[in-house]
């Protein structure tokens, strides 16, 4: 897709979020393209268990875990200190904000906690570790990638605090693009539809807990809704991309010398797109309905 710059053995990238799903296959894919990874992982256990997928070194390059809670600033702060002390003369090339959660739920009995929780992950964290590492970036004119979805584009019932966080990072994204240009830093926006991740059992499990401690009567107001989404999430388990083609995207945003502003990853994605270019907001909420 895209060569690395020519002493890209030794340049590095940062990534959130690599435990599992698309930050585990970007980290790997990246890593077998000869850079120099920093994965960052809450746990050492699974930064283990990453080091062990790659074998070792792959094509040059290498993976690095870093333990890092995006939620929490003093947990960022000493993440990138650490990567500085690390960094032993590489150049840090690109920051890929990966980490994210997805809530869902009405959004008439979601308590504010849970939107809260929702964007100090998917937008509060991404802010704040990029700015912590946006001085690296800016010595290296390097890359901001950050990886929104088509959620971030057309809203579903019933995921709205995911969504607005979605939709916030296409704009933070594309503001940050607008501000750094001129200083020879690229940002980029990869946005998927459905890929073939953990994701879909958390999203079960967030069903089925929404179930158990949910009174009747708020239950049956929204069955239909959560039936749907259910189906849906069925659907994507099943029938979503893999991640390696998110972490394929990911790659060309970083190293191509041509990089796009933003990146669809899936059949289903580019659909949405089309379709939420196409249609009047009352025709594209009824094609919804009817796909869910």
């Amino acid at each position: 897709m895209s060569e690395p710059r020519p002493d890209s053995p030794r340049d590095a990238v940062m990534i959130t979020g690599a435990s599992t799903g698309i930050g585990r296959a970007t980290a790997l894919h990246l890593a077998g393209k000869g850079l120099r990874v920093f994965a960052g992982i809450r746990k050492p256990a699974d930064g283990e268990a990453l080091v062990k997928a790659l074998g070792g070194e792959g094509a040059g390059g290498s993976i690095e875990p870093l333990v890092v809670d995006v939620a929490e600033g003093d947990s960022i702060a000493s993440a990138v200190t650490e990567l500085s002390e690390r960094l032993e003369g590489s150049r840090l090339i690109g920051l890929v904000n990966n980490a994210g959660i997805a809530v869902g739920g009405p959004q008439e009995f979601m308590p504010l906690e849970e939107w809260r929780r929702q964007f100090e992950v998917n937008v509060f964290g991404l802010v704040d570790t990029t700015q912590k590492v946006l001085p690296y970036l800016m010595r290296s004119h390097g890359r901001v990638v950050n990886i929104g979805s088509i959620g971030g584009r057309v809203a579903t019932p019933l995921m709205g605090p995911y969504a607005a966080t979605k939709f916030a990072v296409r704009a933070i994204t594309d503001a940050l693009r607008m501000e750094l240009r001129p200083f020879g830093v690229w940002a980029a926006c990869v946005e998927p539809g459905a890929i073939k991740t953990e994701i879909w059992k958390k999203a079960d499990e967030q069903i089925a807990d929404y179930a158990a401690n949910t009174p009747a009567e708020e239950q049956a107001r929204y069955q239909p809704g959560f039936e749907a989404l259910i189906r849906f999430s069925a659907r994507g388990a099943k029938q979503g991309a893999e991640p390696i083609a998110v972490a394929r995207k990911v790659e060309h945003a970083l190293l191509a010398s041509r990089p796009r502003t933003s990146y669809l990853v899936g059949v289903d994605a580019h659909v949405l797109a089309t379709l939420r270019w196409l249609l009047s907001d009352r025709a594209l909420e009824w094609v919804m309905g009817k796909m869910m």
